[in-house]
């Protein structure tokens, strides 16, 4: 096959294989979006439920009265709250996490409507007529050890683009824990003083402000992990090999900070606890990043030895 008919059967091999993959994410978000519309409206019913309850503690009631005079309100008032702030937070996130798939959705399908898509099935099938013809017309040995090397290439270089893809998503995801890992360091710290060494009103306060504050980083972390595992697929498909982030110790707010909320020292525990939980998914992506640093360096070496045998075809 001549060069020309080479470079076109590259070019629209590519593009095809960038259409199916834009349709194929485009599919995998819109049901990730509707089951995240299902949990949403779950969550959003038990938070409903939940502030209900605190409402009812907090109407007079001659029944009240007695649990108030007797001590058992208060405490039915703080379990009550923390559940209700449990449930909030636990609707916080998948609110974001709606926005987010919303987002990604959105953009899915503005790629997938690019005009340069409209006539792939048309422009393969002109293609392949064309190509029959030519093979018909030249049916050589060097001229099929070519067109091997040419589906090599498209392979390899498809099999690069969607490694440095993964890289980058991966580098993305190890920034964003970073900070999460910061930020609840710095709230670890405040912990410590404020349930070992009386830290006061003040300590309290910055250290549930950092608390706060490690919530959006959390999140951020796990749209950019989400983001990352979605990039891995691609990856996986195309090298037939298995790239995977354990992510089940990835927690939620909700799990780490309502189950106690009155409790500085089960505070500090929680915060101790998600910080070790983070890093060992930071090592985990890390683990990952290495590997495909090396199967992307085995590619490349792999095009280049596809280069010098068709160069040394071409010569000969």
């Amino acid at each position: 096959m001549n060069g020309t008919m080479q470079e076109r059967q590259m070019a629209l091999t590519l593009k095809k294989q960038e259409y199916a993959r834009v349709c194929r994410r485009l599919e995998d978000a819109e049901q990730r979006l509707s089951r995240a519309k299902a949990e949403n409206g779950r969550l959003g019913r038990a938070l409903t439920k939940e502030q209900h309850d605190v409402m009812k503690l907090g109407r007079f009631s001659f029944l009240n009265k007695v649990k108030e005079w007797t001590g058992s309100l208060d405490q039915k008032m703080e379990k009550e709250i923390a559940e209700a702030a449990a449930a909030e937070v636990a609707f916080n996130e998948s609110e974001k996490h709606v926005e987010d798939l919303t987002y990604e959705v959105d953009v899915l399908k503005k790629t997938a409507a690019n005009p340069e898509y409209a006539h792939l099935d048309e422009d393969w099938a002109a293609f392949l007529e064309e190509k029959e013809l030519w093979i018909r017309m030249n049916d050589e040995t060097s001229q099929a050890t070519l067109q091997k090397i040419a589906d090599d290439r498209v392979r390899v270089r498809s099999m690069l683009r969607e490694l440095d893809e993964a890289i980058e998503a991966g580098d993305k995801a190890v920034r964003a824990l970073d900070r999460a890992i910061d930020k609840l360091s710095n709230a670890e710290g405040l912990s410590m003083w404020d349930t070992f060494l009386g830290g006061g009103l003040l300590v309290s306060a910055l250290k549930y402000s950092e608390v706060n504050s490690s919530d959006d980083l959390v999140h951020a972390a796990q749209r950019a992990l989400r983001h990352y595992e979605t990039e891995l697929m691609d990856v996986q498909e195309a090298a037939t090999a298995s790239f995977q982030v354990n992510r089940n110790d990835i927690f939620t707010f909700t799990d780490l900070f309502f189950d106690n909320i009155f409790s500085d020292f089960a505070v500090h525990s929680r915060i101790t606890e998600g910080k070790q939980k983070l890093n060992d998914v930071l090592q985990d992506v890390r683990r990952v990043q290495t590997q495909l640093a090396r199967k992307k360096e085995a590619s490349e070496t792999e095009l280049e030895r596809l280069d010098a045998d068709e160069k040394r075809i071409l010569l000969s």
